[in-house]
């Protein structure tokens, strides 16, 4: 008997024998390597646009906050339109939903090259992006749960979240040398590349479920919904801790010593770190972890941020590889645990819970840059720990209410 994702004791899932057919290990292989793609383009018009801020606000002639809002209203359309996103690709089908998201993620960097000349046509172009990412978000584990084993499960997730932060560090060190040698309008061009790829690739699994005579099964209701809601509060909170800490982590090093590129450096090893807790939950398959490990991380993530409230700089490099690690690095588990409790609607419930992600990722820095601005980054970094704390608290509260209904 093992922990089961909810916390109790169930049986361990049946390991596939070494027999497996050769067509179905394909399937899966396929849908893991098209999430991770996936994963890895429906958030380039927002990476790059973060990446490339000091060439777009010399060349439109904006300031911060401007260029701020600009990438917020990415996120904001993508909150909004997450939870629609999730049923689309659940009654669409991977194959279609998949080709619809990547097409909304070509259209946005397009729109930039052709339109980013003017601040009007940037935030139309990113807005547009915001919808794809909003498709794209839910498909990968719509992915997993239909064409990976119970078993692989684990690390399919893993390796799917881990897509997202290995993206960010790509292009924190890559896109920067493109736009030294061409406009920073062509580098968003250049991105489509990666998309057309994944347009080519032949998609697994290409129709939802239906019944007799083809006919779509009908919208499934997303029941419970109270602990998923939890989970989504739970995404949200720490989404919000995450963003502030990749958003300021940099300029919070120069002011307690470190020099900008030392800063820039770390945070990259942060990157490094998450990307590394994503894939280590996911190896294994008799050990699956569930909500009591996602709860200790996030305490453990929250003292990380309370090292970082210390102001001592060696504290502070230590607190953010903990709070980054810890308080960021659990979200394949919990993909994982929410794709099975729901499984008539994986990409439905997955949208949910990115939503409030995406929401998160909106409200953190504003939070948490406001604290910094008015008082202190001790106190911006105090109020990221509560966030993540409070988040470990309703990932205890989620698994409390599943067992009742359970």
């Amino acid at each position: 008997m093992v922990t089961g994702a909810g916390g109790g004791a169930v049986e361990p899932p049946a390991i596939p024998s070494a027999s497996e057919e050769p067509g179905e290990a394909g399937s899966a292989r396929r849908a893991v390597t098209l999430a991770v793609l996936l994963g890895m383009t429906y958030m380039y018009p927002a990476y790059l646009a973060g990446t490339l801020g000091v060439a777009i606000r010399l060349d439109l002639g904006l300031d911060s906050a401007a260029l701020g809002l600009t990438i917020s209203l990415f996120y904001a359309v993508s909150a909004v339109a997450m939870s629609f996103g999730g049923r689309i690709a659940d009654r669409m089908g991977p194959r279609r939903a998949l080709r619809l998201a990547a097409a909304m993620t070509g259209a946005s960097l397009v729109g930039v090259a052709v339109f980013g000349g003017s601040w009007a046509g940037l935030l139309v172009s990113l807005a547009v992006g915001g919808v794809g990412s909003a498709v794209g978000g839910p498909i990968g584990a719509l992915l997993i749960v239909r064409n990976v084993g119970l078993a692989r499960r684990p690390m399919a997730f893993g390796v799917e979240r881990a897509s997202l932060p290995a993206s960010t560090l790509l292009a924190s060190l890559a896109l920067p040398l493109l736009a030294t040698i061409m406009h920073w309008r062509l580098v968003f061009l250049v991105g489509t590349v990666a998309v057309v790829v994944l347009m080519t690739l032949r998609v697994p699994d290409a129709s939802p479920p239906a019944r007799a005579g083809g006919v779509p099964e009908p919208r499934v209701p997303l029941t419970p919904l109270r602990p998923l809601l939890m989970i989504t509060g739970a995404f949200f909170l720490c989404s919000a801790a995450a963003n502030a800490l990749s958003g300021f982590f940099v300029d919070y090093g120069v002011t307690v010593g470190l020099s900008q590129s030392a800063a820039g450096t770390a945070l990259a090893a942060g990157s490094a770190v998450i990307i590394a807790v994503r894939l280590g939950l996911g190896l294994g398959r008799r050990r699956r972890h569930g909500r009591l490990t996602v709860a200790a991380l996030m305490a453990v993530g929250a003292c990380g941020f309370l090292l970082l409230a210390s102001g001592d700089r060696m504290l502070g490099l230590l607190g953010m590889l903990i709070a980054g690690g810890a308080g960021w690095g659990w979200t394949g588990v919990i993909a994982l645990v929410i794709a099975e409790a729901y499984p008539a609607g994986p990409g439905a419930a997955s949208g949910l819970m990115q939503a409030g992600g995406s929401a998160g990722g909106i409200v953190g820095p504003l939070a948490v840059g406001a604290a910094a601005q008015y008082s202190s980054y001790s106190l911006g970094w105090a109020l990221a720990a509560l966030f993540v704390a409070l988040a470990s608290v309703l990932v205890l509260l989620n698994r409390a209410a599943w067992k009742e209904i359970r």
